[in-house]
């Protein structure tokens, strides 16, 4: 059984492979806000256990077999317009697991696949997402090939949006033939009833917002006496 203080350790270390970010002794107290003594010996006793390897930098990374100690799920979308639908997908799915892992649509193939442009960048978006509190990592997705995401995250479930177009059989069939048989693949029937990007963008056309001449600005910024 593994204790609180080094699951967080062990998610610490994970999380940070994904964002390119060193795991230093220093850097895990810092983003932990445990004390650096504390640190030591949490990772000391994780190295005894063989889950946790340090290399030649003094840099630690997870072993094969401290990886197995924590479930991480995948989730992805475009989340361009970001609502409380998205929040309650994220919510769901880290429910799921210990770590969840957001990966977006890079803006390109949001471009190829809808017909139009992101109205956030892919940088903002990844930013944005990254700073919810249910979401362990964001990352943005290849371009091309959707494997180098599952080889770089690894993860035990995935999960898809009750309104996203996946099929589940064709999904699992693609990475099933990659080697990643044992990953469940559960669609999210829950969801907040009206909430969409489709639905937020046809509300804005509908308000049919305006630029303010002169005249409308004026009067705007009138305050009564």
């Amino acid at each position: 059984m593994i204790g609180i203080e080094d699951k967080l350790v062990i998610k610490q270390i994970y999380t940070n492979s994904l964002k390119g970010i060193k795991s230093s002794l220093s850097s895990i107290s810092r983003q932990l806000g445990f004390s650096l003594e504390f640190v030591s010996s949490l990772i000391e006793s994780l190295v005894e256990k063989g889950s946790v390897e340090i290399d030649p930098d003094n840099n630690y990374h997870l072993t094969a077999t401290g990886r197995k100690l924590i479930s991480v799920v995948l989730t992805g979308g475009t989340f361009d317009i970001l609502h409380v639908g998205h929040l309650f997908t994220f919510n769901q799915s880290k429910l799921l697991g210990d770590v969840l892992v957001v990966v977006l649509a890079t803006d390109k193939n949001v471009k190829k696949l809808k017909k139009h442009p992101t109205t956030n960048s892919q940088k903002d978006r990844v930013e944005l997402i990254d700073h919810i509190k249910s979401v362990d990592a964001a990352i943005i997705g290849d371009e091309h090939d959707f494997m180098k995401i599952m080889d770089l995250v690894k993860p035990d479930l995935i999960t898809v949006g009750y309104d996203q177009k996946h099929d589940e059989k064709d999904l699992y069939d693609t990475i099933s033939s990659k080697g990643y048989s044992h990953v469940k693949i559960i669609r999210l029937q829950k969801h907040v009833s009206g909430k969409s990007t489709s639905k937020i963008v046809q509300e804005i056309i509908k308000h049919n917002y305006r630029q303010f001449d002169e005249e409308d600005l004026e009067t705007l910024l009138k305050f009564p006496d």
